[in-house]
């Protein structure tokens, strides 16, 4: 079950850098706040993900100073990256249209 669940995350995160390149805490605020609360991931679980990312080249990231002292680290979507996403979202809509196909197929009559 945990790994469906970072199959899910890891879409969530790629989608959301679809739309322009976040930090880590901003990843989890805006995940956090389009899902009204319901999809909360703590550091422990999204740096690995971010992490695992990077490795296969389907983000980047890039360090931005903030104030004197304080590093941001950026990440960002990569040409690969925005292939896999394309991937998983067609993987999930897939998986999505079948449930439904089941739930609602009309009882057959004996």
């Amino acid at each position: 079950m945990a790994n469906r669940n970072l199959y899910r995350l890891e879409m969530l995160l790629l989608k959301v850098l679809e739309e322009g390149d976040c930090y880590g805490y901003e990843l989890t605020q805006t995940l956090k706040g389009r899902s009204n609360g319901r999809i909360s991931i703590a550091e422990g679980t999204l740096y690995p993900i971010l992490y695992k990312l990077l490795d296969q080249g389907f983000i980047s990231d890039r360090k931005e100073l903030v104030g004197k002292r304080q590093t941001r680290v950026y990440y960002h979507l990569e040409e690969p990256g925005k292939a896999h996403l394309a991937q998983l979202l067609h993987d999930y809509y897939d998986l999505v249209d079948a449930i439904q196909s089941i739930l609602t197929h009309p009882k057959q009559q004996d």
